[in-house]
């Protein structure tokens, strides 16, 4: 099973963050159903939307576990952002921001079994 939330709407202004997708309720909801050894998978080429969503995951440390941890050939840069999308199959926005420039954030869990 894998759970993949990839480029959600960055709502940039404060007063909006409350509309973010990743929220305390979708992450409980998301470890609550997903199977032991099923994976969430995070993209997102804004960097503050990309370490919300990263603080709300790595705060279940006790139900998941960055993929990093558990296959030593998963490459990450020196701030856990794994550098390949291990998709293989690349979103649209994705396509679009790698070809502005803009660096893609990426994070990947896996259910303790």
């Amino acid at each position: 099973m894998l759970v993949s939330i990839l480029c959600p709407d960055p709502h940039f202004k404060k007063r909006h963050h409350k509309r973010r997708v990743v929220q305390k309720t979708l992450v409980d909801n998301i470890i609550s159903h997903l199977v032991p050894g099923g994976k969430v998978f995070l993209q997102s080429d804004v960097l503050d939307v990309a370490l919300h969503m990263r603080s709300q995951f790595d705060g279940e440390s006790e139900a998941l576990q960055h993929i990093d941890e558990l296959d030593l050939s998963v490459t990450c840069d020196s701030d856990g952002w794994l550098l390949d999308n291990p998709l293989g199959i690349r979103s649209e926005r994705e396509i679009h921001a790698e070809f502005e420039g803009a660096k893609i954030y990426r994070r990947l869990y896996q259910k303790r079994t």
